[in-house]
């Protein structure tokens, strides 16, 4: 186990120095003594690689709170329709303001609020009969972005998919507001690694150990949904690091969540690093939509878990 964690410490550092380094014109970050090149690393790059790191943290962390929450291994932070409704309330910012990167922003985290206090509604009404209704409430979103994609001027047009694919480029949140987020979530979650432990045994087992399941339940769903708004208001709609990331790291470090959870927010926020530092390079000085690389990166890993457990 110790030796994993070391392993983990190493992928931080190298990723960290692949993320700086690499782009349209390798620099040594060791060897950067003209301006122009620290300005590049210092400026550029090192807010863009710090913001990868925790929005693929947040996610991660999103996923293993979600697949707890519901019970089911496929769940991801997308599940219960909060992209959904964070795209529709990005566009919608579109469409006053098309030029505006703030109005998209400030309507994708107003919209991805809307459908957590939505999603609330049905908290109560338990896990599965939840999980079916954020599905509903996803084929809704869906609809409406679809309608509102129609209306929307084609200005913005390339600025909404863009956004939709994932896009790191044009983060309006600050950086240290997302480091922040990332420790909060994490801190917040080891604060509740007994309750979910005991979540794992089953609602009836965990009542019986004295954990008020309804509470909980609510309190996950409030958080994982309050992490995905702000993970999908800095970066767009990035899939599968919520779903790979939890199932790796139970793999790498076993189900109990005081290890998961430090584990999960430090490996997606890895993989996503390494999937935005291959979409800036691959074809730069154009760049690939991040969200395509983590799909890419993303299903091979998850069908290997899945044979890999079977």
């Amino acid at each position: 186990m110790t030796l994993r964690w070391f392993a983990l410490g190493c992928g931080i550092i190298a990723c960290m120095l692949i993320g700086l380094g690499a782009g349209e014109q390798w620099i040594n970050p060791f060897a950067a003594h003209d301006p122009m090149s620290g300005t590049i690393l210092w400026e550029l790059r090192l807010p863009r690689l710090l913001t990868a790191f925790a929005v693929g943290g947040l996610l991660a962390l999103a996923g293993a709170w979600f697949q707890v929450l519901l019970g089911n291994p496929l769940a991801e932070p997308y599940v219960l329709g909060v992209a959904g409704s964070a795209s529709a309330g990005a566009v919608t910012g579109l469409m006053f303001m098309p030029e505006s990167a703030w109005a998209m922003s400030a309507g994708a985290f107003a919209g991805a609020w809307i459908g957590i206090v939505t999603v609330m509604f049905f908290s109560h009404l338990g896990s599965s009969r939840m999980l079916l209704a954020g599905v509903v409430l996803a084929a809704f979103w869906s609809a409406v972005l679809a309608l509102l994609l129609a209306l929307l001027p084609e200005q913005g047009l390339y600025r909404a998919f863009s956004w939709m694919m994932g896009d790191l480029s044009h983060s309006d949140i600050p950086v240290y507001v997302l480091l922040a987020a990332w420790g909060v979530a994490l801190g917040c979650g080891l604060l509740l690694t007994r309750a979910l432990d005991m979540l794992l045994l089953g609602e009836r087992h965990a009542e019986a150990l004295g954990i008020n399941v309804k509470q909980l339940r609510q309190r996950l769903l409030l958080l994982a949904s309050a992490v995905t708004a702000v993970a999908v208001t800095a970066a767009g709609t990035i899939g599968f690091v919520g779903l790979v990331i939890p199932h790796l790291m139970r793999l790498l470090f076993g189900s109990l969540h005081r290890a998961v959870l430090p584990a999960s927010a430090i490996g997606g926020g890895l993989l996503l690093v390494l999937a935005d530092t291959a979409a800036r390079t691959i074809v730069a000085p154009a760049e690939l939509p991040v969200g395509i690389l983590t799909a890419i990166i993303g299903v091979p890993v998850f069908l290997f878990l899945l044979l890999r457990r079977n």
